[in-house]
């Protein structure tokens, strides 16, 4: 696929923003990378792609969202993507270091679409995103990326 694959990588931790930039371009993925370091700031963004006149073109393929986040935490990001009717169609990976059983069904119950725990070797970060791009891109069929209608 030569179209830009557009991931929103909500993330507070510089250090594995770094990791997965570096991961995404060793593994090959044609992407547009907007990272976000906490989740007030996250919603924000996405009410403005929301309510932007280029919705279809700024609406992210993916959302990558971790879980602990200064602020609004990642379960209340995730409540506020799928509790918007033009947002909740946005696939979204929670990436976190966490495997705490009540946090895996929160998220999932909250509307995740998968929950990962963060790879804690470099070249299984490069494993992780060319499986997230195999299976986001060509495997699974994407949600329209146009504003629903109402």
């Amino acid at each position: 696929m030569s179209e830009e694959f557009h991931i929103l990588l909500v993330e507070d931790s510089p250090t594995d923003v770094k990791i997965l930039e570096r991961a995404l371009r060793e593994a090959g993925v044609h992407h547009r990378l907007t990272v976000i370091h906490d989740g007030s700031h996250a919603l924000e963004f996405l009410a403005n792609v929301r309510d932007s006149e280029t919705f279809d073109q700024e609406v992210p393929d993916l959302i990558l969202l971790d879980l602990n986040l200064p602020g609004l935490d990642g379960g209340q990001v995730l409540a506020g993507i799928k509790s918007d009717v033009y947002l909740r169609s946005i696939p979204v990976v929670v990436l976190t270091t966490s495997r705490r059983e009540d946090d895996v069904a929160m998220m999932y119950a909250t509307g995740a679409n998968t929950f990962i725990e963060k790879p804690s070797e470099y070249p299984r970060y490069c494993d992780l995103v060319a499986t997230l791009e195999l299976y986001w891109r060509e495997v699974a069929v994407p949600p329209p990326r146009r504003r629903p209608k109402s």
